[in-house]
């Protein structure tokens, strides 16, 4: 026995089908602003930042030698029996020793994160890479299957079902039918056929007495 689906509306698969869409495209953005995040973070890894730490180790040279000066001037000066203890000139020059050697540091750092940062990032466009292809290729090819069976259904909808045609012609034809059989016209002489008559086979009661 074989059966067919009675389905007439196509509300659920637009609602999905817009749901589809409204994912598509919060997916392209969120994919468009991690990719521009993740230019931005190697493009400051691989250019501002060696030449910050570049131009930072030659400013922390220079006040660096300008402190040893100052500091050796005021080892120099003396007034009698008496020699300055140069308490802040030695601060300054230990400070900016440090400052230079932080700013030294900092430039081999920034190569080996750069490195580093190139490879999670071919990791992380390998990985969305999936994503956006499951967004640019077989989120489409979903929608235009939506959009098929929406047509399909629409198509099957406006096109009356053959078993409803049936059986309203079985209907309209029982109702012509006349209730009783007595209205039927006899096959041979064309007039009414009397009503028939039933007998019964049991023996008449007053028969056996006379």
């Amino acid at each position: 026995m074989t059966s067919s689906a009675n389905v007439t509306s196509t509300d659920s698969i637009r609602r999905f089908a817009a749901a589809v869409i409204s994912f598509q495209e919060e997916a392209r953005t969120c994919l468009a602003v991690l990719d521009s995040q993740l230019r931005q973070l190697l493009m400051w890894l691989e250019q501002e930042r060696p030449g910050f730490w570049k131009r930072e180790a030659e400013r922390c040279l220079q006040e660096m030698n300008s402190a040893r000066v100052r500091l050796h001037q005021c080892k120099m000066r003396r007034f009698g029996d008496f020699r300055p203890s140069c308490i802040e000139e030695q601060k300054d020059f230990e400070q900016a020793t440090r400052n230079l050697e932080l700013a030294q540091r900092q430039m081999p750092n920034v190569r080996r994160w750069s490195i580093e940062a190139g490879q999670e990032a071919n990791e992380f466009r390998s990985r969305t890479g999936q994503l956006a292809q499951l967004v640019e290729r077989e989120i489409p090819q979903l929608l235009a299957l939506l959009a098929f069976t929406v047509d399909r259904i629409e198509a099957y909808a406006a096109v009356a079902p053959p078993a409803a045609t049936a059986f309203a012609t079985a209907t309209a034809t029982a109702t012509d039918i006349p209730d009783s059989p007595t209205s039927l016209p006899d096959e041979h002489t064309g007039t009414p056929a009397p009503p028939a008559t039933h007998t019964s086979s049991q023996p008449d009661p007053a028969a056996g007495h006379t």
